[in-house]
């Protein structure tokens, strides 16, 4: 039996960011209902910043009580294209049935610090999707 679970909005503020991964917009609790199946977070969205300094962009993640998962695709925000779409999924195969947080993480990348980051832009309702298969 699949079990879905799915965020609320995911506007809330602009956050600003060095090269250490970070929780940037709200969290929100997942419920992983049995032993034994994999639990994958999805966000396809929008996210925006207003500026780079001494980076090359900006690299996403979702992550559940701030553990990077056993699988993923980041997403990313590259210098030149600062408004953009964005797909991250990660997947988490080892959890035992409980209630944890899942939040997006994010760094700017190779280096420097990124400013005004903002998922959602706009208050589009974007969300995170989470399946328990």
């Amino acid at each position: 039996m699949i079990n879905y679970t799915q965020s609320g909005s995911l506007n809330d503020k602009s956050y600003n960011l060095t090269t250490v991964m970070k929780p940037i917009g709200p969290a929100f609790k997942v419920k992983k209902l049995r032993a034994g199946t994999p639990l994958e977070l999805e966000l396809a969205g929008t996210v925006s910043a207003t500026s780079l300094s001494s980076s090359n962009g900006i690299r996403f993640e979702l992550r559940i009580n701030g553990k990077k998962p056993n699988y993923k695709i980041q997403g990313s925000l590259k210098a030149g294209h600062l408004y953009d779409s964005i797909v991250m999924k990660s997947v988490y195969t080892k959890l035992r049935p409980g209630i944890y947080t899942m939040q997006v993480y994010a760094a700017s990348a190779p280096a420097g610090t990124a400013s005004g980051v903002i998922l959602d832009p706009g208050g589009w309702g974007e969300v995170i999707l989470a399946t328990e298969f």
